[in-house]
């Protein structure tokens, strides 16, 4: 079938040795990767196929009928399940025989067939992470094939009870699994896990308590901070999904109000009212353990020598803002912060969303940020001495695809509100650069102009999906992680009350976005990948 593929070339000329064998042509062919990733694609289809046949038996009137779909199904599955794994891996993974087989390069066909170290039953090779996403993937296509012969008894016994809700989910958990399926053929590599895994095993079965305090401290304070909103928007989906939606809706509201009574009071967003020790101990114990272990690399460093006084009102302007700036939450619990800033703990201003929203509102509360507002600034200052915010905000967010497309590090500097509040306040300015936080999140959907608009006239950037790791997932890429403290940039003395001179804001303007762009150039030859990305100041 794949020699079917090939263009024959009757223009060839054969040579002494050749006779008339013919030779075949593969300038037509696709790639390796877009061979198998075709595969994959007709393997989605498949599952979505099945999907929709089972979605379609709602209508079925006889149970014959029903049946016949409930077997299609199946097929569908296992025929996309065996073909994104087999065929897509051993398109993507084959090796050539004594002959290369490159785009344009003629072929022998008298040559040995191709070989592969691909194999369709492969325990414990791999790598990792290829066992982990086939365990996952496999692991799904049972699921789907237990569902499956569920509603079919259910049917035959003539009790089924929501079809659709049922078959929404056993279609969603087929489509997933092809997708881990398609995934795990991405980070195959050559090689056997067994003796990791046995040793794994072994670790876990020796000393329990411990693995599970590691396995923590590298997961958890990942999972806080990057997953809370696709966990309550999969939880909210699957409730519309299993339960009656008149009584999935009622619980929703029903929850929420009790909720919302017992979290809102004391204003929490403006107050710090439910910060928790216990909480942000344990993020300075665990942080940068889970940081290096996603972002492999990470430095906190400081330029200058002008001393931090704690009796100091300060002000730390975190730049670029990315799609999720969330290092301005997690700066501050890096051990490396504490010894070169020691006493400074600033109270993080983020967008007052953030607080609206169900288990993230906890956890942005108990781990002290609060909202950015003017009120909130004040008080953050009297209560904490300092604050840290990213005054680019979403003017900046719409510029992130500039670093992937065009290594542009783009920093908006039209917003001098922290500026003037630094002045009336008689607070000292700090920029922070951050490199490499960027590119570890990153928008699939790049639509500049679009973004633009719906950033200008609904205050929020359209499309707006954020994945990072794998490609799919919501996790950072291992992109490394600096970031840059600079001095502080002390104020003129000004009167409390009285008009803050409009000349002094521009002054200190400058000379922070100045500070922001000679950081950027002092440090960015010395971090990977960012030596030919250029700042770009708007």
């Amino acid at each position: 079938m794949i020699k079917s593929l090939l263009v024959f070339n009757p223009k060839a000329k054969a040579t002494n040795d050749e006779s008339s064998s013919p030779r075949w042509n593969t300038s037509r062919l696709p790639s390796k990767g877009a061979a198998s990733a075709a595969v994959m694609g007709l393997g989605l289809v498949w599952a979505a196929l099945g999907g929709s046949l089972l979605l379609a038996t709602e209508y079925l009137q006889d149970t014959v009928s029903k049946e016949v779909y409930f077997f299609l199904a199946a097929c569908c599955l296992l025929v996309g399940a065996t073909t994104t794994h087999g065929l897509g891996g051993s398109l993507r993974h084959k090796q050539t025989g004594p002959f290369t087989m490159e785009l344009g390069a003629d072929v022998d066909p008298r040559q040995p067939d191709p070989v592969t170290t691909w194999k369709f039953y492969q325990p414990f090779r791999g790598g990792a992470w290829f066992v982990a996403t086939q365990g996952m993937g496999w692991a799904l296509f049972s699921i789907s094939i237990v569902c499956l012969c569920w509603l079919l008894l259910q049917v035959v016994a003539g009790v089924a009870y929501c079809i659709r809700c049922w078959a929404l989910i056993t279609g969603s958990v087929m489509f997933c699994a092809q997708l881990f399926l398609g995934m795990s053929i991405w980070t195959w590599k050559e090689g056997s896990v067994a003796q990791g895994v046995a040793q794994t095993v072994r670790q876990v079965v020796t000393n329990p308590a411990q693995e599970a305090a590691s396995w923590s401290a590298v997961w958890l304070p990942i999972l806080m901070m990057y997953s809370p909103v696709q966990v309550v928007c999969t939880v909210f989906s699957l409730s519309f999904m299993v339960l009656p939606a008149s009584f999935a809706a009622a619980m929703w509201v029903g929850g929420l109000a009790v909720y919302y009574a017992v979290t809102l009071p004391g204003a929490p967003e403006h107050t710090g009212r439910r910060e928790s020790a216990l909480i942000q101990k344990w993020c300075h114990k665990h942080m940068e353990t889970a940081l290096k272990a996603w972002f492999g690399n990470v430095e906190v460093v400081r330029e200058g020598s002008i001393p931090f006084d704690p009796q100091d009102r300060f002000i730390f302007g975190y730049t670029p803002h990315g799609l999720f700036p969330i290092g301005a939450g997690f700066l501050p619990y890096i051990p490396a912060w504490g010894k070169l800033l020691p006493g400074i703990v600033p109270a993080t201003l983020v967008a007052s969303i953030l607080f609206f929203t169900p288990l993230v509102r906890d956890l942005v509360s108990w781990c002290g940020l609060r909202q950015v507002s003017r009120r909130t600034f004040v008080r953050a200052l009297q209560d904490k001495g300092s604050v840290m915010l990213v005054p680019g905000g979403q003017a900046e967010l719409v510029h992130t695809w500039r670093i992937k497309r065009r290594q542009e590090y783009v920093v908006y500097s039209g917003h001098k509100g922290f500026v003037r509040m630094g002045i009336e306040h008689n607070a000292k300015l700090v920029p922070v650069v951050v490199l490499g936080e960027v590119n570890a999140l990153q928008n699939p959907i790049d639509l500049p102009e679009l973004q633009r608009w719906t950033y200008k006239n609904l205050g929020f950037p359209v499309p707006y999906w954020v994945v990072g790791r794998w490609g799919v997932s919501p996790f950072p890429k291992r992109a490394g992680l600096k970031f840059i403290i600079g001095e502080p940039i002390c104020p003129r003395p000004h009167v409390p009350g009285t008009k803050v001179d409009e000349a002094e804001v521009d002054r200190l303007h400058k000379i922070f976005y100045d500070k922001v762009a000679e950081l950027f150039t002092q440090h960015k030859d010395s971090f990977k990948g960012y030596e030919r990305v250029k700042l770009i100041m708007i």
